[in-house]
């Protein structure tokens, strides 16, 4: 009885920190590789030929938009947004 009740506080504190998976791994000035690889659900929203690529996550939870914007393979710059197509605005 005592094991089922610990079972049953650690789900319920485990549910409690859901949005956390949800949350895009990022730091300004890494690598779009490393970036993909932590972040395996981000969709790529634009590219050109000069080496700018933005990359779109969403939070079902939140949800909200993130937009992240790498120049020569590096990330410059982070934006939140309401709609998918917020990234227009970078």
């Amino acid at each position: 009885m005592k094991k089922l009740l610990f079972i049953l506080i650690v789900l319920g504190t485990m549910s409690c920190n859901i949005t956390q998976l949800y949350e895009p791994k990022f730091t300004i000035g890494m690598e779009e590789t490393e970036f993909k690889h932590l972040n395996r659900y981000a969709t790529k929203v634009y590219g050109d030929q000069t080496g700018v690529v933005i990359y779109r996550t969403y939070n079902e939870v939140t949800e909200a938009y993130k937009f992240f914007l790498f120049e020569k393979q590096k990330l410059v710059k982070f934006q939140e947004g309401a709609y998918k197509d917020d990234y227009r605005f970078f």
